[in-house]
């Protein structure tokens, strides 16, 4: 977790140089990225906030995801992709983050456990990565949590 937070400290250092602002909506991470965030003082002057979309349900209640998208499954890169750039038209942030994926034990619309999607939304583009891990569902959370961070540190720099 420590190397959590260094990626954490350095993410929240990076968009406070820029004067840019973060929300996150996590699926599989479960507000993982959200917290390691937050557990850094001075976040608030870049994190605006974010949601915790565990059920299917709430991607299409809370964030409105469009029905077209679920034709692709919860776990997909379409979803990422629409999560991420509604979070972050409804907070108005310069960034966004989304997760979703199977941490496992079992396979989930027959995906395999470990396949984890990343989306990034900034002002111009989505920048979407595709993982494939190996672990127990809590080291998968994690490790996604890294990825996530890593993923964010690329493109603010």
């Amino acid at each position: 977790m420590e190397i959590i937070i260094e990626r954490a400290q350095k993410l929240v250092n990076r968009l406070r140089e820029r004067n840019k602002t973060l929300s996150t909506a996590e699926s599989c991470t479960g507000g993982l990225i959200a917290s390691s965030i937050t557990d850094i003082p001075g976040a608030s002057n870049v994190f605006l906030g974010g949601m915790v979309l565990y059920a299917t349900e709430m991607k299409l209640k809370l964030l409105g995801i469009p029905e077209e998208v679920f034709a692709h499954g919860v776990i997909s890169s379409q979803m990422a992709s629409a999560m991420a750039a509604k979070i972050r038209i409804l907070t108005g942030s310069d960034y966004a983050i989304s997760t979703t994926g199977n941490l496992g034990p079992d396979t989930m619309e027959g995906k395999p456990k470990g396949l984890i999607y990343i989306a990034v939304a900034g002002e111009d583009n989505i920048h979407i990565k595709e993982l494939y891990l190996k672990g127990d569902r809590t080291s998968n959370k994690q490790n996604a949590t890294l990825h996530a961070l890593d993923e964010l540190l690329k493109i603010v720099s």
